[in-house]
C-alpha cells in the first residue's frame, strides 16, 4: 500500500516523522511524502511559548513538534498517485488519491488548535476526516498531563493523533461516494487572540509558582475501604468509607480486597517519597473491624503499583503494574499474603499501565493502557488476549481498542451487577483521577469490542481513581488533602439514559446484547 504524508514545507514536525516510520514498519507498505505550495509555520508566539516552557517546566527533549526537516525531506518523493494521502498540510486542499485523511485539531486544521483548545477551556479532540467513509470522522479525545503546560498538552494529543491514523489506515471502509465532500477546516496563518492572551498570561503565572502539590503535607493518594454487608456503593448510591491510615513518608492508592481462608486483606501501591516508587503492600482486615498497618509484600527496582490479585488453577497470582519496566509481570503467592514470586512476564518490551484481567468463556483477557511516543498513560486502551493464564497474549484486532481520556483507562477489576458485567474506568479527560465511570460490556470477543457507561462515582470533595468490592469489602481510593482524615463519603450516580459516549464503531463503543466469545 503506496501512503503518502502532504507537508507543509515550514512545518516539517517529529509527530509526522513518529507517524511515517510506523507506517513504514509493515514492510507491506511504501512511505512517500509530497509538499504543499502553502506555508502556515507555527507562530512565533507558540515558538515562543514552547521554547520558554522547556527552560520554566525543564520539559524534556523529543518533542512531538520539534523542527525534523532533514529527517522529513529525506522520505522518498511522490511521482505518482497514492492509495492514500494523509494531509498534514494544516488546510491546503490535498492532491488526488483514492483515500485522503485529513487530520483537525478542535475544528482547526493544524495543532495550533490544541492553544485555541486550552485557551478557550475546551476539551481536547482530535478528528480524523477520511473520504472512504459516509458515516463522519474518527474521533480522539485525548489527556493532557499538565493543561497549563503547552508543550505537554501538545505532545500528548499529536501522539493520539498518530495512534488514530494508524487505527484509520488498518481498518476496512466502505467505499467513498463518486465526490466525497473535503472536510471543512479553518487554515491556521495566525492562533486566536484568546489564544495569545492565554499563552502569555499562563506562562508569567505558572513559572514563580512551581511547586509539587504530591507531597508530604500536600495532596496526595488514599484509600478508603468499608464492610458490605450485602448492599454496596451501587445499590445504596451514598455510602461513608473509613480512610485506611499511612505513615509520614508515604501515600497508599489502587486498593483491591481479597478473601482467603476466612480473612479479608486490601493490596494496595504504597509509594514511598523516599524510595521515589511504589511498591505493593497488604493490610489485614480484623473481625473486629480494624485494620493493620500496611506491609510491604512486593517490590522492585522499579514503579509498581495497582496490585490485581486474583485466584485461578489453584494457585493465588498477582499482576501489579509495571510499566516503568516496560513488561507485564505475573507473581505467585508462596506464602499468602506475605511472600510472593515473580513466575513469569505475560508480555515484553510495552509500556503498558493497570492491567486489568478478564476470564470469560473458556478466554482469557487483560485490558492495558499503553503509552506511546510522548502520550500519556491514560487516553488509550488495549485489549490482549489468550487461551491460557501465561499466554501466548495475542492484542486484540482492533487495539487501540479507545483513544478517550474519559472511558479508556481502567479502574479497578471487572464486576457483576444485577447481571452485567461491568468494567471501572477511571475519567481523566481533564485530569489524571477526577472520578471512575462504570462501563456495562457488551460485547467482547476476539474481533469486536463494545461498551456502554452506566454510571459514575465520585468521593466528594476529592479525586478518584479506583473501585472495587468483592467477599464483602469495599475499596476506594481518593485524591487531595486525606493526611488525618478519618472517613470520606462516595456517591454513585446511574447514567439513566445509558447513552454510550460515541456510539461509533470506530471508538469500539456501542451498545447492543451482551455477546462475550
Amino acid at each position: 500500500m503506496h501512503v503518502c504524508l502532504h507537508l507543509d514545507p515550514s512545518r516539517l514536525l517529529r509527530w509526522h516523522l513518529w507517524l511515517a516510520e510506523a507506517i513504514a514498519d509493515d514492510p507491506a507498505n511504501e512511505v512517500s511524502c509530497s509538499f504543499g505550495s502553502e506555508r502556515h509555520p507555527l507562530p512565533l508566539i507558540c515558538r515562543s511559548l514552547l521554547e520558554l516552557e522547556r527552560l520554566v517546566y525543564r520539559v524534556g527533549g523529543d518533542g512531538a513538534t520539534d523542527a525534523m526537516p532533514a529527517a522529513l525531506r529525506a522520505l522518498a518523493r511522490s511521482t505518482t498517485a497514492p492509495d492514500i494521502l494523509i494531509n498534514l498540510s494544516g488546510g491546503e486542499p490535498a492532491p488526488p488519491a483514492r483515500r485522503v485523511l485529513t487530520p483537525v485539531f478542535n475544528g482547526v486544521g493544524g495543532e495550533v488548535g490544541v492553544l485555541e483548545a486550552l485557551a478557550n477551556d475546551a476539551d481536547l479532540l482530535v478528528e480524523l476526516h477520511d473520504t472512504a467513509s459516509a458515516s463522519g470522522p474518527w474521533t480522539a479525545r485525548p489527556a493532557s498531563a499538565d493543561r497549563d503546560v503547552l508543550a505537554v498538552t501538545l505532545d500528548g494529543t499529536l501522539s493520539c493523533a498518530v495512534l488514530l491514523i494508524l487505527k484509520a489506515l488498518r481498518e476496512d471502509r466502505r467505499p467513498a461516494a463518486a465526490d466525497p465532500a473535503r472536510p471543512g477546516m479553518v487554515a491556521p496563518p495566525a492562533p486566536p487572540a484568546s489564544a495569545l492572551a492565554w499563552a502569555s498570561g499562563r506562562v508569567a503565572s505558572k513559572a514563580m509558582s512551581l511547586v509539587n502539590i504530591v507531597a508530604r503535607g500536600g495532596k496526595m493518594w488514599g484509600v478508603g475501604w468499608r464492610r458490605d454487608e450485602g448492599t454496596g456503593l451501587l445499590d445504596k448510591g451514598k455510602a461513608v468509607f473509613e480512610v485506611l491510615a499511612a505513615d509520614a513518608d508515604s501515600y497508599l492508592a489502587d486498593p483491591f480486597p481479597f478473601r482467603h481462608q476466612g480473612h479479608d486483606f486490601i493490596f494496595v501501591e504504597q509509594y514511598s517519597y523516599k524510595k521515589g516508587r511504589g511498591c505493593i503492600a497488604v493490610a489485614e482486615v480484623h473481625r473486629d473491624g480494624t485494620v493493620s498497618g500496611p506491609r510491604i509484600v512486593v517490590e522492585e527496582p522499579h514503579h509498581l503499583s495497582y496490585p490485581f490479585v486474583f485466584e485461578r488453577d489453584g494457585q493465588i497470582w498477582m499482576i501489579p503494574e509495571s510499566g516503568a519496566a516496560r513488561n507485564v509481570s505475573l507473581y505467585r503467592a508462596v506464602e499468602f499474603p506475605y511472600r510472593w514470586a515473580r513466575e513469569a512476564s505475560l508480555i515484553d518490551h510495552v509500556e503498558v499501565y493497570d492491567c486489568t484481567p478478564l476470564f470469560r468463556g473458556g478466554h482469557y483477557w487483560f485490558f492495558v493502557s499503553p503509552r506511546r511516543w510522548k502520550s500519556t498513560s491514560w487516553d488509550v486502551l488495549n485489549v490482549y488476549g489468550a487461551e491460557s493464564l501465561t499466554g501466548p497474549w495475542v492484542p486484540h484486532a482492533a487495539n487501540p481498542i479507545l483513544i478517550d481520556a474519559s472511558l479508556s483507562r481502567p479502574a479497578g477489576a471487572f464486576m457483576e451487577h444485577r447481571g452485567q458485567i461491568l468494567r471501572p474506568v477511571q475519567n481523566c479527560l481533564r485530569g489524571y483521577g477526577d472520578a471512575v465511570t462504570l462501563c456495562r460490556i457488551d460485547a467482547l470477543r476476539l474481533s469486536a469490542f463494545a461498551q456502554t457507561p452506566t454510571g459514575v462515582i465520585r468521593v466528594e470533595g476529592f479525586g478518584c481513581h479506583t473501585y472495587n468490592r468483592r467477599s464483602g469489602v469495599e475499596v476506594i481510593d481518593m485524591f487531595g488533602r486525606v493526611r488525618q482524615l478519618r472517613e470520606v463519603t462516595a456517591s454513585h450516580e446511574p447514567l439513566s439514559a445509558e447513552v454510550p459516549a460515541a456510539a461509533d464503531r470506530r471508538l469500539g463503543v456501542s451498545s447492543m446484547p451482551a455477546d462475550f466469545a
